[in-house]
Formats: C-alpha cells, structure tokens, sequence
C-alpha cells in the first residue's frame, strides 16, 4: 500500500470496522452501522457501550477526514507552486527557442551571402585568368 493510501487495521477500534469508499475517500465504519443502516438504527435499542464506541469511532473519522483535507490542500499548494515553475521555465524555454531560432536564420543568411561572394569572387578569378592568357 503507497504512501498516500490510508491504512487502519480492525484493532485500532473498539468494535469491528470494514472500509467504505466516499468519493474515493477512504475511512472506516463499524458494522451494523453502515451509511444505510445510520438512518434507521433507533439509539434506544443500542447499549451505551456501543452508542459511546459509535460516537468515538465518527470522532474519529471526522478527524480523519479533517486531516485528510489539510493534507490534500497542502498537496494541492504545492502541486500549484509546481505547476507554477513549469510555466514559468516554459515561458524562458520558449524564449531561448525564439532567440536560438533568430540567430540560425541570421546565422543562415550570412552563409549564404558568404557563399554569394566566394562565387563572385570565383568568378571574377576566371576571369581575370582567362584575361591573362589572352595577353
């Protein structure tokens, strides 16, 4: 089980316990108590013993849950802050890209106009040599 999983063995409570699962939220609930049974459980019919294991066993889930939702704002915090910095590297990223983007197109340009003058330059070295060989 990770990290992040939520884990409670049975012996942790009074009474027995099973899981339930609450909009992916994991806690425990006694048996005989499950979330259809709460409604209908007339607390005249049930021991003290059992009422005061019920309300601990909920005083702790609450708890729980209570923890459970400092931890996912805090994970959500962070997970912000991350998401933050990688938008900002992005930006920076995308910018170096631009630049080194500019400066291969410049760099291009002026190959090609050095190779413009070399074949000028060729050219007129031909030319000059046939020039010679007339005279």
């Amino acid at each position: 089980m990770s990290s992040r999983e939520y884990k409670k063995t049975p012996q942790d409570y009074d009474c027995q316990t099973s899981w339930c699962m609450l909009h992916r939220v994991a806690f425990f609930v006694p048996f005989g108590f499950g979330l259809g049974r709460l409604n209908r459980t007339d607390p005249d019919t049930m021991s003290k013993e059992k009422l005061e294991s019920l309300v601990k066993n909920m005083e702790i889930m609450l708890s729980e849950v209570e923890q459970l939702k400092i931890h996912c704002t805090k994970q959500t915090e962070e997970v912000n802050q991350v998401v933050q910095e990688l938008r900002r590297e992005n930006r920076e990223l995308t910018e170096k890209y631009e630049l080194i983007c500019q400066d291969l197109k410049e760099a291009k340009e002026a190959i090609a106009q050095l190779q413009d003058t070399k074949f000028a330059f060729e050219a007129k070295e031909r030319q000059a040599q046939k020039l010679n060989r007339q005279l």
